[in-house]
């Protein structure tokens, strides 16, 4: 993360850079060091557009103050939310003469920009006090109602007095808010105004076409441009020489060499320990050769512009360094760090010498040769940015900064097409292995097209064209090997390090009081969220001066943080991360009250389960729509406005939502009413079993043979139901038997109601019955009926009862009859005579 925010700097350094490259007008010999436009205008007119306020002022400076005196006594500000509007009027009024000149720099309508954001900003501020101060004096004019009628009785004096007093702070805050909406379209209409000219200065820039490379006047301009910049590079140096040794003593000197000397001991002693401790930790786990990576980019990249920038501030604190030289030293530091960031970053993905910790399944030879590449090409642009930075303090010629340009290409031209050339040798080796084969055919084709983009334009005369794309090339290079390192070293460390799977993980998931499940979900979103973030800074990184600006991106969050208007309704970031923290801390709060009322208070009371189970869901739905209603109020939709959604609702219904609304409903009337609940034997549509769960679209049955059975409300509430178990547990469990006609009729009732009697699960009152119910083909069928205090124990009471009934029988001699009928018993096979003489004739 770091190092991704100084390679944001680095593409600062780089647009200013190239901005000078892209300059073709004539360059003016007589600018000063300190020029900021010496290429495109005189210097008088590129010193003018110091701000956004002072070509108005230079045009018309004996028109505001005619102005000024007529508006002071009318509006002078009465209220912090008047003057804030006052002073961003005239702000705007400022910014919008300056947009409506003719001529315009980019340091110009950077300043507008740098003054508009913070506006708007404040405009949005105070816009939003002011609507809410309006909503809370209607509010309160509506709590003291309408002024009476002529013919109605006069209301006291101090009501009058009160409402004409609400009523005046309502019209002038209702104005105030007008206004302060008018200026926040006008400061928007002005950003995008300075977004479109910087993006044509931008293009044109980058377009114009300048003296070729086959131009005999370019060569004739560099060749005397070459010896003037020389003779003014001497000229600051010897300056520099003449201020350290006029303004700093033998003391200063010696502090300046000490301090150094102690900063560059300490590097070394911290750049050791980490080589040692870098050679000890394991690679053979992704999340150490992910470590040593990051580790290995960070170093490399801070180490040599971190010296070079500690250099230049001690010798600027000990007073050996002007200002003109620390802003080349500062240049020089971001150069380095140029240079430096896309060798840290081939270092970091390739490991060159080192396969172990290597990040790709790639030869020795493959990644040395993908090293020194992308190094040279980074060192190339370093190199660029470096001399545009000279150029530009010492006000060279144009042709200067021209051949510096065609420099940057043609040197990165000439290295893509080096590599290329070295990859599709090795390619068509016999050694070569198969995996690293079709991904350098990709990058060849890739770079192809990069150096087309470079040659084609240089060749043409558009150099600064030639000139963005070359960094364009190393710059996308060196961010995407560098977000391929952070994003192995995210995904390690949340797939291995923080994970339930390791133990380290389960000690931060005991420390936070997390579950194995919730810390790897956690990891997860973190790891996503993170992802995400570093793909954004790269895109933007990558993109730079593309016509998209680093605070257009942060214009346009910012305008998302405050809002904008949806069918009458605000929505914004802040409104909708704050709906959601209310969403997820509602339902949280809500389920955890049901938990608690489901296992620890309810169960303590008399009530039965299902009523329990009933209480406890229409307390989360109750709650839910509760919390739905609160998210509402949140995001600013008033519950008036439901109404359109019910609308549309309904008409959804008549086309196709009918059975969901109806078993929602019926799902409502069976937690109110309660025909059936938790635990009810229950007999609908062929299904038996007993109810598990009631929710507000389905029921969910178990039969009694543990399979699930997920059944419509509807059927509950529009066909029968058998409940065994609605009113009590009471159920009667019948016995038929059959025995024969020569049995004693009142032995088998005395045994049957003796059997059932002695049944412990068997009521006593009301006690048992045996019936004769009739005479059969082959015997009298007797029934037993008796009660039970709970019918689920029917199956188990019966089994029980025939087998003592059985037994009975058995020792009194009463025989059960059955039908007669032929049994075979199994024997030899019979001999070919007998089954002769058996099936002969008689």
């Amino acid at each position: 993360m770091a190092w991704l925010m100084l390679a944001a700097v680095l593409m600062g350094a780089l647009a200013a850079g190239l901005d000078a490259a892209a300059q073709t007008a004539p360059q003016p010999q007589q600018s000063p060091p300190h020029q900021q436009q010496p290429r495109t205008s005189p210097p008088a007119a590129a010193k003018r557009p110091a701000g956004p306020a002072q070509p108005a002022a230079t045009t018309t400076a004996a028109q505001p103050p005619a102005a000024k005196p007529e508006t002071k006594p009318e509006t002078k500000p009465e209220t912090p939310a008047a003057a804030s509007l006052e002073s961003n009027r005239s702000a705007l009024e400022e910014i919008e003469k300056a947009l409506a000149a003719e001529n315009h720099f980019e340091d110009t309508l950077a300043e507008m920009r740098r003054r508009l954001t913070p506006m708007r900003s404040d405009l949005r501020d105070t816009a939003q006090a002011l609507e809410d101060e309006l909503n809370q004096v209607t509010a309160q004019l509506k709590q003291l109602g309408d002024a009476p009628e002529d013919d109605e009785p006069k209301e006291d004096a101090g009501l009058a007095a009160e409402r004409a007093k609400l009523e005046k702070r309502q019209s002038e805050v209702d104005a105030a808010l007008k206004q302060a909406r008018l200026l926040i379209q006008r400061a928007d209409d002005a950003s995008t105004k300075v977004t479109d000219l910087r993006r044509g200065l931008f293009t044109k820039e980058l377009l114009a076409r300048s003296p070729g490379l086959f131009n005999r006047t370019f060569w004739g301009d560099l060749s005397e441009g070459i010896p003037s910049e020389a003779g003014r590079v001497v000229q600051l140096v010897r300056a520099w020489w003449l201020y350290a040794a006029a303004a700093a003593g033998r003391g200063n000197v010696i502090g300046a060499f000490l301090t150094l000397a102690g900063f560059a001991l300490a590097a070394v002693l911290l750049f050791r320990w980490l080589r040692q401790r870098l050679s000890q930790e394991g690679v053979a786990a992704h999340f150490g050769r992910a470590f040593q990576a990051v580790m290995v980019l960070v170093v490399h990249a801070v180490a040599m512009p971190g010296a070079v920038l500690v250099t230049v501030l001690v010798l600027e604190n000990f007073g050996l360094m002007p200002a003109w030289i620390k802003a080349i030293g500062v240049g020089l530091a971001l150069a380095v760090l140029a240079a430096s960031t896309g060798r840290a970053v081939a270092l970091a993905l390739f490991a060159p010498g080192e396969p172990g910790r290597r990040l790709f399944a790639w030869s020795d030879a493959e990644a040395a040769r993908a090293t020194s590449h992308l190094t040279w090409a980074a060192r190339t642009l370093g190199l660029a940015v470096f001399l545009n930075l000279l150029h530009k303090t010492t006000t060279a010629p144009i042709a200067l900064t021209v051949a510096t340009s065609a420099l940057l290409a043609l040197v990165t031209a000439a290295i893509a097409v080096h590599f290329m050339w070295r990859t599709a040798r090795s390619s068509v080796a016999a050694e070569a292995p198969p995996g690293p084969v079709q991904g350098g055919i990709r990058i060849r084709v890739v770079l192809a097209l990069f150096v087309a983009g470079m040659l084609i334009p240089l060749v043409t005369g558009y150099i600064a064209l030639s000139a963005f794309v070359a960094s364009r090339l190393v710059i996308v290079l060196t961010l995407a090997g560098a977000l391929v390192i952070l994003d192995a070293f995210v995904d390690a460390l949340f797939g291995q390090v923080l994970s339930s799977t390791s133990e380290r993980g389960r000690g931060v998931a005991a420390l936070l009081g997390l579950s194995n499940r919730g810390l790897d979900l956690i990891s997860t979103l973190l790891s996503g969220i993170i992802r995400v973030v570093l793909l954004i800074l790269v895109v933007l990184a990558v993109l730079g001066p593309w016509g998209v600006f680093a605070d257009d991106v942060l214009s346009r969050v910012a305008e998302a943080a405050f809002g904008w208007q949806v069918g009458g309704v605000t929505i914004s970031i802040q409104t909708i991360l704050g709906a959601i923290a209310i969403l997820l801390i509602g339902v949280l709060a809500v389920r955890g009250a049901q938990r608690w009322l489901q296992t620890s208070f309810l169960p303590r009371t008399a009530l039965d389960p299902g009523l329990q189970h009933s209480i406890s869901a229409l307390f989360g739905y109750a709650g839910l729509i509760g919390v739905l209603a609160a998210v509402l109020g949140a995001i600013g939709i008033d519950l008036q406005k439901i109404a359109l959604i019910a609308g549309a609702l309904s008409v959804g219904i008549g086309f196709g939502l009918q059975s969901i609304v109806q078993n929602f409903v019926s799902g409502l009337i069976l937690l109110a009413e309660r025909p059936i609940r938790v635990g009810d034997w229950v007999v609908v549509k062929n299904e038996e079993g007993f109810v598990r769960k009631i929710s507000v679209r389905s029921t969910e049955i178990e039969t009694f043979d543990r399979a699930s059975v997920i059944i419509p409300n509807a059927e509950f509430i529009t066909s029968s139901v058998k409940n065994w178990t609605h009113a009590n547990t009471l159920g009667r469990v019948t016995l038929k038997v059959r025995v024969a006609y020569d049995s004693d009729v009142a032995q088998v009732r005395d045994i049957l109601a003796g059997c059932a009697r002695a049944h412990p699960l068997v009521l006593k009152a009301p006690p048992p019955g045996v019936y004769l119910l009739g005479f059969g083909e082959i015997g009298l069928d007797f029934e037993l009926r008796c009660i039970l205090s709970n019918v689920e124990n029917g199956l188990t009471v019966k089994s029980d009862l025939h087998v003592a009934v059985l037994q009975k029988f058995r020792e009194v001699g009463i025989k059960i009859p059955y039908p007669a009928h032929e049994e075979r018993v199994p024997g030899p096979p019979l001999l070919a005579h007998e089954a002769a003489l058996k099936e002969a004739p008689t």
